[in-house]
C-alpha cells in the first residue's frame, strides 16, 4: 500500500502547497482544542450547541504514519461546524493563530471552507486505501479471496480520478497510477492465485473475473487472463488429483460407495436409495462426459452476496461433493495477503524510532527514512549484486542514521 504514503508525499514534494497548508492548519486547530481541559470544555460547549451527534472528538496524528493523518481528517470533518463555532466564540482561538512578528512565524490557521473542502478530497482518496489494508492486513480471517476485489476497485478510482476535471487531483491520481504500475507491472505477470482465490469464492467464481478483466483491460489482455486461470486451476487440480491418488483407478472404486451398501439402506428408506443412485448415475454421466470437479463448480450458480456468508463453512459443507477442489481452496484460502504487519504498511517509522531515538524531530526521521528509500531503490550493476555489496550499503545506512541521530542532539 505504498500508493497511501505516496499521496501525502506528493502533497508535499510536488509543491501542492495549498494542500499542505490545509492539512497543517486543521492539525493546528486540533492541537489548540486537545492543549489543555478548558479548551477541550469550551470545544465540547460548540459540539453540543451545532447538535453535532458524534461519541468520539478529535485526535491527532503522527507524522510518520498515513494513516493516522486519514483518522485525524476523518474525525476533524465530523467537527466542522464546531470548529467554526469556536472560530466565532472563542477570542483565544484567534489569537493562538496571530503571534509572531511575521507571517512566516506563525502558525498555520485557524481552517478556512476551502482548507476543509481540500481535506474532503483528501480523506476520499486515502478512505480506498485505508480500507483495504486493513482487510487484508487481517489475522483471524481469510483474506486471499478479497484481495483481487480490492486490486481491481483501486486500478478502476486510479483510472478515474486521473481523468478528473479537478487538475490539482488529476495530477496526483497520475502520478499514484505510475507509481502503481510501476510496483504490479504487466497483468499477465502478476501471480495468478490471486485470480484464483476469487474463483474459489462461490459468490463470484469465474464469470466475475473476466467481467472485472473486461472493464480493465483490453480485449486480448481479457483472453489471456482468462485463459490462463482457467488452464492454472484445471492443472492444480490434476496435480491434487496425483499427489492425493484420486487419479488411482482402485483408490476411485474404493472410495465409491457400492452398491450392497446402498442397498441396505434402500431397506429402512426408499427415498433414500432413489436419491443415491440418481446421485450415483449424474456422477458417472458427468465422468463419460469428461468434466471434473472445476468444470461441475463453475457451471453451478453462485452463492447469494450475504454478510453472514462464511467462506470457509461453505467449503467444509461442500467438501463431499468437491473433495479435491476443497484441498485447492483450503491450501489457497490458508495464504495471507500480507506477511507484513499493518503498522509497517502504514508507515516505515517504527524501524526509525526505536526506544534510543524517541526524541527525533520529524524531520529528521523524513530525512532518515527518505535515505533509506533512495539507497534501495539505486540500481545495482550486475557484477555489484552480490551479499557483500548488499551488507556494505546496510552499514552505510546505519552510519547515516547515526550521523543524522548526532546532528539532533
Amino acid at each position: 500500500m505504498r500508493c497511501c504514503a505516496h499521496i501525502l508525499n506528493l502533497i508535499v514534494n510536488e509543491g501542492l502547497k495549498n494542500l499542505h497548508d490545509s492539512i497543517l492548519k486543521i492539525r493546528n486547530a486540533i492541537r489548540y482544542v486537545r492543549a489543555s481541559p478548558s479548551r477541550m470544555q469550551r470545544f465540547k460547549g460548540c459540539v453540543e450547541r451545532e447538535k453535532i451527534q458524534c461519541k468520539s472528538l478529535v485526535c491527532l496524528d503522527v507524522s510518520t504514519r498515513w494513516n493516522s493523518t486519514y483518522l485525524m481528517l476523518e474525525a476533524a470533518l465530523k467537527f466542522q461546524k464546531a470548529f467554526e463555532r469556536l472560530h466565532d466564540t472563542d477570542g483565544l482561538y484567534l489569537m493562538e493563530f496571530s503571534f509572531g512578528e511575521n507571517v512566516s512565524e506563525r502558525k498555520k490557521g485557524p481552517p478556512e471552507f476551502e482548507d476543509w473542502e481540500n481535506a474532503e478530497k483528501i480523506v476520499k482518496f486515502l478512505k480506498v486505501f485505508y480500507d483495504a489494508t486493513v482487510r487484508i492486513s487481517g489475522s483471524t480471517h481469510v483474506t486471499s479471496h478479497m484481495y483481487f476485489h480490492d486490486f481491481s476497485t483501486i486500478l478502476n478510482l486510479l483510472n478515474k480520478w486521473s481523468g478528473s476535471n479537478d487538475p490539482l487531483f488529476s495530477t496526483i491520481a497520475e502520478k499514484m497510477r505510475e507509481k502503481h504500475e510501476k510496483y504490479w507491472g504487466a497483468a499477465s505477470n502478476m501471480n495468478v492465485l490471486i485470480f484464483i482465490a476469487c474463483v474459489l469464492d462461490p459468490r463470484y467464481k469465474l464469470s466475475f473475473v473476466e467481467f472485472v478483466f473486461g472493464k480493465l483491460y483490453d480485449r486480448i489482455t481479457v483472453e489471456t487472463l482468462s485463459y490462463k486461470v482457467k488452464s492454472t486451476l484445471n492443472k492444480m487440480f490434476e496435480e491434487y488429483c496425483t499427489l492425493g491418488g484420486f487419479m488411482d483407478e482402485d483408490n476411485s472404486n474404493s472410495n465409491r460407495p457400492s452398491s450392497q451398501g446402498k442397498d441396505d439402506e434402500a431397506i429402512n428408506d426408499d427415498f433414500s436409495m432413489f436419491a443415491d443412485l440418481y446421485e450415483e448415475k449424474m456422477s458417472m454421466e458427468n465422468e463419460e462426459d469428461g468434466k471434473n470437479e472445476v468444470d461441475l463448480y463453475l457451471a453451478e450458480d453462485k452463492e447469494k452476496k450475504s454478510d453472514k456468508f462464511h467462506i470457509l463453512n461453505w467449503w467444509k459443507v461442500n467438501s463431499s461433493r468437491y473433495p479435491i477442489l476443497s484441498l485447492i481452496a483450503r491450501d489457497v484460502f490458508a495464504v495471507p495477503m500480507s506477511t507484513v504487519a499493518s503498522e509497517s504498511a502504514f508507515s516505515t517509522g517504527g524501524r526509525v524510532l526505536d526506544p534510543y531515538r524517541s526524541s527525533l524531530s520529524p524531520k529528521t526521521v523524513e530525512i532518515l527514512i527518505c535515505t533509506q528509500n533512495w539507497f534501495r531503490s539505486t540500481p545495482l550493476l550486475e557484477k555489484m549484486e552480490t551479499q557483500e555489496v548488499a551488507d556494505e550499503i546496510e552499514q552505510e545506512i546505519a552510519k547515516l542514521s547515526n550521523d543524522f541521530v548526532d546532528l539532533e542532539l
